[in-house]
Formats: C-alpha cells, sequence, structure tokens
C-alpha cells in the first residue's frame, strides 16, 4: 500500500550555507583518508616484498654457510694431513688413504692412491694442497658472510615501522572524518529536526518516490538544449520541485558518489546491486546528506532538490543505470510501483 508523499521542506540559507561548508569538509576528510589508506597499502605491499626479499636471501645465506662449514672442514682436514707428513705421523696418512677411496672426495684434486704415496714423500704437494683448501674455506666463508650481509640489508624494521604509521594515519583520518560528520550533524540539528526520515511511501516491491514534483522533461534525444553544453541525449528524468525539498533513495543500498560532477552538479549514485544503480543530480549545495560508502534504506533521506550544474530551475535529475548504462526510469519504476511525475 502506498503511503502519503513527503511533506513540503524549504531549508534556510544559514542552513544550507554550513551544510555546504560542512560538506566541503567531508570530502577533503574523505579525500585525506582514502590517500592514507592507499599509502598504507602501498606500505604493505613494500613490507611483504621486503619479507619475501629478506627470506629468500636467509634462504642463500644458510645453503653458503653450510658450504663454508664443509670447505672449513675440508682444509683442516687437509692441514692436519700436512702436519701429519711432515711429523711422520702414520694415522694421519691412513686418514689421508681413506680420505681417497671411492666416494670420499674431501682430497679429490690429489688424484689416485698412486698419487698419495707421492705426496707422502712431497711434503711440499700436501702443503699446497692444504693452503689452496684453506683459501677455498675463506672464500666459500666471505661469501656467506656477505650473503647476510644482504639480508641484514633488507630494510624490514624500517618498513613496518612505515606500515605502522600508515596505519595510524588512517585511524587518525577516520576519526577526522567522523568528527567532521559530527559536526554536520549538531550544525544541523534545525535540518535533521524538521526534515522527514524517509519519504513515507514505499512500493510492495520496496521502491520509494525520490522527489515529489511534476515531470518536466523525459529520457531521450533531447535536440533543443536548454542548457549550452549539456548532453543532446537527456540520460535522466527530470522533476520538478522547490529547491531544499528532500530527495529520497529510491530503494536499498550503497553510496558510491557523493559530490560534484560537472554539468550533473552536486551528485549522488547508490549501486542497489544486480548492476541497478540510481543517479540524483543538481542538488542543493550544502543538500547532499550521505557520504560514500554509506549504506542508505528504501525512502531514506540523502539530499536536497537544488538547481547546481547545468540547470535552469529548482528540479532533480533522476537517473536508472542497468550496468552503468541510462535507461529510462518512468517505465522502470512504473514496474515497481512507482509513478514519477
Amino acid at each position: 500500500m502506498t503511503k502519503p508523499g513527503p511533506r513540503p521542506l524549504m531549508l534556510s540559507g544559514d542552513i544550507l550555507a554550513t551544510g555546504s561548508r560542512v560538506s566541503a569538509e567531508i570530502l577533503q576528510a574523505q579525500r585525506v583518508l582514502s590517500e592514507a589508506t592507499a599509502a598504507l597499502r602501498a606500505a604493505q605491499d613494500e613490507l611483504a616484498a621486503a619479507r619475501d626479499t629478506r627470506d629468500a636471501a636467509r634462504s642463500t645465506a644458510m645453503e653458503l654457510d653450510e658450504l663454508a662449514a664443509t670447505a672449513r672442514e675440508q682444509a683442516d682436514e687437509a692441514a692436519r694431513l700436512y702436519i701429519g707428513a711432515v711429523r711422520g705421523d702414520g694415522d694421519a696418512l691412513g686418514s689421508l688413504d681413506a680420505a681417497v677411496k671411492p666416494g670420499g672426495d674431501l682430497l679429490a684434486g690429489l688424484g689416485s692412491m698412486q698419487r698419495v704415496s707421492e705426496l707422502t714423500g712431497d711434503v711440499q704437494g700436501l702443503r699446497e694442497s692444504a693452503d689452496r683448501l684453506d683459501r677455498d674455506a675463506d672464500a666459500a666463508e666471505a661469501r656467506a658472510e656477505a650473503a647476510w650481509a644482504k639480508v641484514d640489508a633488507v630494510p624490514v624494521e624500517r618498513l613496518q615501522q612505515r606500515v605502522d604509521d600508515a596505519e595510524a594515519a588512517v585511524a587518525k583520518a577516520r576519526d577526522a572524518l567522523a568528527a567532521v560528520r559530527t559536526q554536520l550533524a549538531a550544525s544541523s540539528v534545525t535540518v535533521i529536526e524538521n526534515l522527514p526520515t524517509d519519504s513515507g511511501q514505499l512500493s510492495d516491491q520496496g521502491w520509494s518516490l525520490p522527489v515529489g514534483g511534476h515531470l518536466t522533461d523525459g529520457f531521450g534525444p533531447r535536440p533543443d538544449k536548454p542548457v549550452a553544453g549539456v548532453n543532446e541525449f537527456h540520460r535522466g528524468t527530470d522533476l520538478a520541485a522547490s529547491c531544499g525539498s528532500p530527495v529520497f533513495a529510491a530503494t536499498g543500498g550503497t553510496v558510491i558518489e557523493a559530490g560534484r560532477n560537472g554539468s550533473y552538479g552536486n551528485w549522488i549514485l547508490i549501486d542497489h546491486g544486480d548492476g541497478v544503480s540510481t543517479g540524483y543530480a543538481h542538488l542543493v549545495d550544502g543538500g547532499i546528506l550521505v557520504s560514500v560508502g554509506d549504506r542508505v534504506e528504501a525512502g531514506g533521506l540523502i539530499g536536497a532538490v537544488g538547481s547546481t550544474g547545468a540547470s535552469t530551475g529548482c528540479h532533480l535529475h533522476y537517473e536508472v543505470r542497468l550496468g552503468g548504462v541510462a535507461i529510462d526510469a518512468v517505465p522502470f519504476m512504473a514496474s515497481r510501483g512507482i509513478r514519477l511525475g
């Protein structure tokens, strides 16, 4: 059942001026929040990339540590064998024999047992092998140390602080936006007391008349432009009403645009899901009473009629879009129990 239509409303100049000022502050606060949120996301992405880089560098460093440790063991063993050969230590030579048996690679560069036997009498050869393995171990340890230096060079802690700072900036921006919205509510107490909270009428399908007024221009070609610069094709339905008259959400949804929009003047766009959206143009300065992200109910108060943008007088330009494409709102709304104009 359709309930009585919206009651008349006129906003005073002082209230509209206050609303316009605070609406501008809200837009600025929203921009600050948007920028802070973008900065936070960028910092989080940079931190995640740095952590991945450090993890990869740590894995490489650990592998080089193991190689360096093995190289040092080989160098130490070669040095021990050299010393044993100098002293004529049989145990040391036995270890040398074991080291070069099939499968052993400790002194692979020394060759076969015949070569080992030759080296037994060639202490200088053993010393050269021990020195070479020592140099190899030094080089391996230097590579491992350099790899750990790369791990330490990844600025994870600094980037974590940047994320913490960005999170604090987002929280501060949210608080600032909430404070401005509270200011709007406080400064517009007279408006709130006199405005209806909803249209007072809903169809059985949950749709509402966006404004009480008569139809002055419909959807379609417009060879005679009422104002220079407007499109030759009229994408909406114009409903004449006094400036300051309440504007209501055609049905429930989420506000995705709320602000100045070229020839539309002050504009609100609401996403209703399933590809359906509705737009409300030429709202009076200070007459945008919702913000991007707000959830509105069917017939809920969202703004006030004006004549901003490319407009010749007080009216609401009402649009219905399906998949982002404007359609004729009159039959669309009629099929949902609402007669425009």
